[in-house]
């Protein structure tokens, strides 16, 4: 069997790329760079493609805007579209060409991948959820027995809603919100509730804080209680937050994250992560991985990322994707000790919560609003 992998910087790659599309589904080729537009060919058959943008950024404590954007954050890379022609499934191409764009992107000096996708697909390529999700729901009767009728001036200005077919028919959805103290919380309310009596809209979701579509920065909330929340709730307003697992959802979507290289992950990461208040302990940490070995060492006040483990370090047992969730603030130390059946020395615990504490990112809960 002959294999190989073609990209589309020539005329007969991106014919490949296009061949696979017209057997399973199209995609914008044009939306990543050719060399990262690909196809899978066996026996001169282009069986599979995917689509990778390898230059996106994941936000971290010390980033921020500055005249030229936004900066400061860990390089990943998105996968916004990968398929295997109908008639070649089950055959292992899928996996050959994912594995093969994972090696080619270590070789880049790409770390991290994300995908937004299936569970029961990439969590069997060691993907796992990273965000949260949230949403407000309310109807215009509740927020009428609350607040009354009234129609607030520049109704638009207080949200952003989302219009689109595939959102469910008695739902409006509001995808942001416009509102930090308890009087434009009110107009934001209101507005919402005039929207939804003009549409014929039975629900209002809100969903807040903002969820960015995948593939986004993926920023930072130090919480998920906001004076929007906490005054929709005196509202009558049922606040739901949780983990973007989305296993229990009638829509098995969800963002995904996998480590590609541990040690420039977190050499990225830590180099991007805001210095802690607290001194440091001096200890040194190891993660065993089945992505590979990495090890943090804490010296005066210095932090050093290596790939080996020094023998004197804790040695611990995880998955590639607990140390993701972990770094990305999805789950404290503390947790996934707990989850992974580790005992942690409380030197190791106290660094790595000092160094990566829980933090809010979110994404879209598809079972809400589709």
């Amino acid at each position: 069997m002959n294999v190989e992998v073609v990209t589309a910087e020539s005329e007969e790659g991106r014919r490949a790329v296009e061949n696979v599309m017209r057997h399973s589904y199209a995609a914008e080729i044009d939306s990543v760079p050719p060399r990262w537009a690909r196809a899978l060919v066996v026996d001169g058959v282009p069986v599979s493609f995917i689509l990778v943008d390898p230059n996106r950024e994941l936000e971290f404590p010390a980033g921020g805007m500055t005249g030229d954007g936004w900066v400061g954050g860990v390089r990943y890379a998105f996968i916004n579209d990968v398929a295997t022609r109908e008639d070649c499934r089950g055959r292992g191409h899928f996996r050959a060409l994912l594995e093969h764009t994972f090696s080619s992107l270590v070789e880049n000096e790409v770390s991290l991948v994300l995908v937004h996708g299936e569970a029961e697909l990439y969590r069997r390529f060691g993907f796992d959820v990273f965000t949260h999700q949230s949403g407000i729901f309310t109807t215009p009767d509740q927020i009428a027995r609350a607040l009354g009728t009234g129609i607030p001036d520049d109704m638009d200005r207080w949200f952003i809603a989302e219009e689109s077919r595939h959102v469910k028919e008695d739902l409006l959805l509001i995808v942001d919100v416009m509102a930090d103290n308890i009087s434009e919380c009110r107009n934001a309310l209101l507005a919402a509730a005039a929207l939804a009596r003009e549409k014929g809209k039975s629900r209002i979701l809100f969903e807040h804080p903002f969820a960015p579509s995948a593939g986004s920065v993926y920023p930072i909330y130090e919480t998920a209680e906001t004076p929007f929340a906490a005054f929709a709730r005196s509202c009558g307003a049922t606040v739901v937050t949780q983990g973007a697992d989305p296993l229990s959802g009638s829509i098995q979507h969800a963002d995904w994250i996998k480590i590609l290289n541990p040690a420039s992950f977190l050499d990225e990461a830590i180099e991007c992560t805001a210095k802690p208040v607290l001194l440091l302990p001096e200890t040194r940490v190891g993660f065993e991985t089945e992505a590979g070995s990495v090890m943090i060492a804490s010296s005066f006040g210095e932090i050093r990322v290596g790939e080996e483990i020094e023998r004197n370090a804790t040695r611990i047992k995880w998955p590639s994707s607990a140390l993701a969730q972990l770094v990305t603030g999805y789950r404290s130390a503390e947790s996934l000790a707990e989850i992974h059946r580790t005992s942690l020395p409380e030197d190791a615990m106290f660094l790595l919560s000092a160094l990566f504490p829980p933090q809010w990112r979110f994404s879209r809960n598809e079972s809400w609003t589709y």
